[in-house]
């Protein structure tokens, strides 16, 4: 079951600081929803697996540490497979990949941050059929 809208919560796992501190101010402050941030895809699973309720969208970098980006949207999507699954990249070529492996969206960096709330409007303020996929260009 989801969460109701104004209660959902979000994971952003970036191995850069700078991005993952954009996130919490762009997306916290212009959504009023709660984000927590990693910055390894091994912290964030743990956290997934342990309270898999403290997530109800995940934006994951493809490459991050430990765990990447697209090992973790699979284990989250075989597990959990209400989660909400994003996964950003600057490489083009992941994009098939990650849809094919069960992502949610796919966002482009560098991207604008209206991509970005385009995105987090379709799954967090307006939720979509579970079958609902889209591509930000760059």
């Amino acid at each position: 079951m989801q969460a109701p809208v104004s209660e959902a919560k979000i994971l952003i796992i970036d191995d850069d600081f700078f991005v993952r501190d954009f996130f919490v101010h762009t997306v916290e402050f212009g959504t009023n929803r709660h984000v927590t941030t990693f910055e390894s895809g091994f912290h964030a699973w743990q956290c997934i697996e342990k309270a898999p309720d403290n997530a109800d969208v995940v934006i994951a970098d493809a490459n991050i540490p430990d765990i990447s980006g697209m090992e973790l949207l699979e284990r989250v999507k075989k597990q959990f497979p209400r989660i909400v699954f994003i996964i950003m990249s600057s490489n083009p070529a992941f994009e098939k990949t990650a849809f094919q492996m069960g992502a949610d969206a796919f966002l482009s960096k560098p991207f604008d941050v209206n991509d970005l709330f385009a995105i987090i409007h379709r799954f967090i303020l307006a939720p979509p059929p579970p079958s609902a996929h889209e591509t930000v260009p760059f």
